[in-house]
């Protein structure tokens, strides 16, 4: 399947007036509502406003028609503008809300939220004998590394039987742990320092004791585990068992970012508002940027000073620049913030358009309650 396009790449690009289309279009599983799918992504397009070129909507359409079945249950994101030459098409990991945006710039923030969510990650199955580790990357897996660890004979085979068994449990043990060990250290390899999250299989007892072995680094990125016997799962099964997985760990860790940022509201060095965020980011203050996912906030930007504005008044600049009109406020923010070197996470279910924590205290910094949109 189509990698997805990079969003910093798609940062980059930029007309002259707003002549970009932004399109997020989930492809139902169902092939038999897939003859209305074309319709749709034109009814979303419109909605976005009537400056869409028409070669655009129609080079749109062909790719759905084109394309629809090999994504199925994924999210189609679709960016064209002939005035500047772009046309990218490819499917989302996980799925993300119906949009069309028409605007100067690709609409990148549900893009840059599907890629959070579904990270890439090493699955590690394991028992005391055998072992694999992949690599998960959306719809791509590759084999790290396959071990089998040395067995142990059959009691049944000489001495006496109580004294053998003894004696064989505490050697099985003995190559539980050496083979442990040795997984530990193919993982350590196969992450070269990277932190990509780790899911583990296997039966339960031999999970928990594999995850005691990790040194504290790979623990810290274990994002959970399931139940599964290795000699009858595939690559596919595999990814398929650790989805869930992924899932609720991006779940957590937005969870965790609200509650962290909500614990800090009246630090100086903290605003959790969009006027608070908008009036740190014209002083490049934002080091991390959090944003409420499935919005879009309609506001102003000054050509002159670039300052970014809820309403058109808002700009004081004595430059010769226009206020124009934006479709998204949040976007552009991300956008800015991400471009100035900072970090942007969106997050569902927050009780905030937009928060930040903050390089440093900036003066006229507008604080509003958390539980304010």
């Amino acid at each position: 399947m189509t990698r997805p396009p990079d969003p910093a790449w798609l940062r980059r690009l930029r007309a002259e007036d707003a002549a970009v289309i932004s399109v997020y279009l989930p492809v139902p599983l169902d092939m038999a509502e897939h003859r209305a799918l074309a319709t749709r992504a034109r009814e979303l397009i419109k909605s976005a406003g009537d400056g869409a070129d028409p070669a655009d909507l129609d080079r749109i359409a062909q790719e759905v028609g084109l394309h629809g079945h090999d994504w199925l249950g994924h999210t189609a994101a679709m960016f064209a503008s002939s005035a500047i030459g772009l046309f990218e098409a490819a499917p989302l990991p996980g799925q993300v809300a119906e949009r069309a945006v028409l605007a100067p710039r690709p609409h990148t923030l549900p893009l840059l939220a599907a890629l959070q969510r579904n990270p890439p990650y090493h699955a590690v199955v394991i028992d005391t004998r055998h072992a694999w580790i992949l690599a998960v990357d959306g719809d791509r897996i590759e084999t790290l590394a396959r071990r089998d660890a040395a067995g142990v004979r059959s009691p049944g085979f000489s001495g006496w039987y109580g004294l053998q068994a003894y004696r064989i449990q505490q050697r099985v043990m003995r190559l539980a742990k050496l083979h442990f060990r040795d997984t530990v250290a193919e993982l350590e390899r196969a992450a070269g320092g990277s932190r990509r999250p780790v899911v583990i299989g296997g039966h339960e007892d031999e999970v928990r004791r594999f995850i005691t072995d990790l040194p504290h680094g790979l623990r810290q990125q274990v994002a959970g585990s399931f139940g599964a016997d290795l000699r009858t799962l595939t690559p596919a099964r595999v990814r398929d068992l650790a989805t869930p997985v992924i899932e609720e760990w991006a779940r957590s860790q937005e969870r965790r970012l609200v509650s962290d940022l909500l614990s800090q509201a009246s630090s100086a060095l903290v605003t959790t508002g969009l006027a608070g965020c908008l009036v740190a980011a014209r002083a490049g203050a934002i080091g991390h940027l959090v944003l409420s996912d499935g919005q879009l906030v309609p506001g102003f930007t000054c050509e002159g000073c670039g300052a970014l504005a809820i309403s058109p008044s808002a700009c004081d600049c004595s430059g010769p620049g226009r206020i124009r009109p934006i479709p998204d406020l949040l976007d552009e923010l991300a956008c800015r913030v991400l471009d100035g070197g900072g970090q942007v996470t969106a997050v569902r279910d927050a009780p905030f358009s937009a928060a930040a924590w903050l390089r440093f205290p900036v003066a006229g910094q507008a604080q509003v309650p958390a539980v304010t949109r």
